[in-house]
């Protein structure tokens, strides 16, 4: 399951938003059912189906005392996290929370993130885009190394 593209919506004045089709589609595709929404990096939100929040959450619980930073990256992220559902027209509903952390509200762009969407300011998505495509070789290299090295 992977989510790819990106589309333009809005968040209407009831913290709806409505999935794109194109992401509809995978999600409904697979039956995946709930989603976990978290705030990894404070200005977008990151929409996870549960069956890849669960499997990339795993090897983060394996420690009863973890160490500091550990500790402050599951208070900050699985602290923060909250289940929505899709309703039957394709809409999931917005903690405010989220809302408040993010600043967003009214016109967002959802992208594709692999394992699931992220919902961005789609003014700041757009004046990004420049550099995001600048940065692209650079961050091919860098991965490419990090691969090379295990």
């Amino acid at each position: 399951m992977s989510f790819i593209g990106q589309a333009d919506v809005n968040i209407d004045k009831k913290s709806r938003l409505a999935i794109p089709a194109k992401f509809r589609s995978v999600l409904e595709k697979k039956n995946i059912g709930p989603a976990w929404v978290c705030v990894p990096r404070g200005e977008k939100l990151w929409l996870f189906p549960e069956v890849s929040f669960d499997e990339l959450a795993s090897p983060w619980g394996g420690s009863l005392i973890p160490d500091e930073v550990t500790e402050k990256f599951l208070d900050s992220v699985f602290g923060s996290a909250e289940k929505v559902e899709m309703d039957a027209t394709g809409r999931v509903t917005l903690f405010k929370k989220h809302l408040v952390m993010t600043g967003l509200s009214g016109e967002v762009t959802v992208s594709g993130a692999n394992t699931h969407i992220v919902i961005h300011d789609r003014a700041v998505w757009q004046e990004e885009e420049p550099e995001r495509t600048a940065q692209l070789p650079m961050l091919i290299a860098k991965l490419n190394a990090r691969q090379a090295h295990g």
